[in-house]
């Protein structure tokens, strides 16, 4: 059982260093068209091998994923219709093409569209890769090898993936080969993907490209951050929904996909610039203006002929024209906070030290002196 949450966690990791540039490059759908359409590479190539073990199955499969790439692109370049259109015609003609040949013709090759789909993580450990001393699932020293070829690609061209990811002219202007570089990238897409399908699934292997990178751009724009921190997403994104599924008794690719998506929701609204924490800020910062206002209201009618229809503890409320409520919920935080008090003698509110220095500065601030 252990072993299937170490090849989940590593499955995890080698699609989502190689998801940050699909992100920063909005190709998401892209990789969706990808995950789905190498299917066909891998029928192509087993009906070329006869054997579902070859090597040539994941050659297949990182070609068709190329080639998906280029067919987008030439129907985009087209100007016939949009890119995400292209993306919507390739990725299910290529992927109903191999449903249609498995079920025509590999009834009895185990090449089964629902596993391809969803996975079946718990059954990995069964099938072990043996060097030496070395006894792990084959899987966990595929994704491996995949996360090593992932993290080598995006050392050896990082500068060339940084620059033509934010500015692809610029790229092209100072000699990068764009298209060489946009296409082996998205080689390395497939082959992490068609990696990924026998242990997570097609499903699990798009949540894995997207929801740890999408998160990660979030929280920081560097980029060499966002690759670390989409790494500890994908950690934790796997950790939870394996041990959610397994208490639960539900499918471990499902909750985890739907682990990854809540956690990028959370980060959605609580991120520091996210919803739910600017909701805050704007209701902390209101609350503090209207305090801030109440006090120059108090400051600037203390020395007025008609402080005491300004400042009144019965009047005050109509001239500042705020609700009871609202007007009595800030006096009395004022009070609290010891900016302001009840002078009984002239029955009007008035300010304490700590409230004229705080007038004295939030004129100031505005620009009011």
């Amino acid at each position: 059982m252990i072993e299937s949450l170490y090849v989940l966690i590593m499955t995890a990791i080698a699609c989502s260093v190689i998801g940050v540039f699909l992100v920063l490059r909005n190709l998401a759908m892209i990789s969706d068209a990808i995950s789905h359409s190498v299917l066909l590479g891998i029928v192509v190539a087993y009906f070329i091998t006869k054997d579902i073990t070859s090597i040539y199955l994941i050659i297949g499969a990182a070609v068709f994923g190329v080639l998906t790439c280029a067919c987008i692109e030439i129907l985009a370049k087209t100007k016939l219709i949009t890119e995400d259109a292209s993306v919507g015609i390739i990725f299910p003609l290529f992927f109903s093409l191999a449903v249609i040949l498995i079920t025509r013709y590999a009834r009895n090759v185990h090449i089964d569209t629902d596993i391809v789909l969803m996975g079946e993580i718990i059954l990995v450990p069964f099938t072990r890769f043996k060097l030496g001393f070395i006894d792990i699932p084959r899987s966990m020293f595929i994704m491996i090898v995949v996360f090593v070829a992932n993290m080598l690609f995006i050392l050896i061209n990082f500068r060339k993936l940084k620059i033509s990811t934010f500015d692809n002219v610029f790229a092209g202007a100072i000699g990068i080969s764009t298209g060489i570089l946009y296409y082996t990238f998205m080689g390395m897409v497939s082959l992490t993907a068609v990696a990924s399908f026998e242990s997570v699934g097609a499903i699990l292997t798009i949540s894995f490209f997207i929801a740890p990178a999408a998160s990660a751009y979030l929280i920081t724009k560097d980029l060499k951050m966002t690759i670390l921190v989409s790494i500890i997403y994908a950690i934790i994104n796997s950790y939870i929904g394996f041990h959610l599924a397994v208490a639960l008794n539900v499918s471990i690719s499902g909750m985890c996909a739907t682990v990854s998506g809540l956690t990028f929701l959370c980060t959605v609204l609580f991120y520091p610039k996210g919803i739910v924490t600017d909701l805050i800020s704007r209701r902390r910062k209101n609350r503090r203006f209207n305090k801030e206002m109440l006090v120059l209201h108090i400051g600037n009618h203390r020395n007025s002929e008609d402080r005491y229809k300004e400042l009144g503890i019965s009047t005050m409320k109509d001239h500042v024209k705020w609700s009871g409520y609202k007007f009595n919920h800030y006096v009395k935080e004022l009070i609290n906070e010891g900016y302001i008090y009840e002078n009984s003698k002239d029955n009007i509110y008035d300010l304490t030290e700590a409230g004229w220095q705080l007038k004295e500065k939030v004129s100031t601030d505005y620009g009011l002196m």
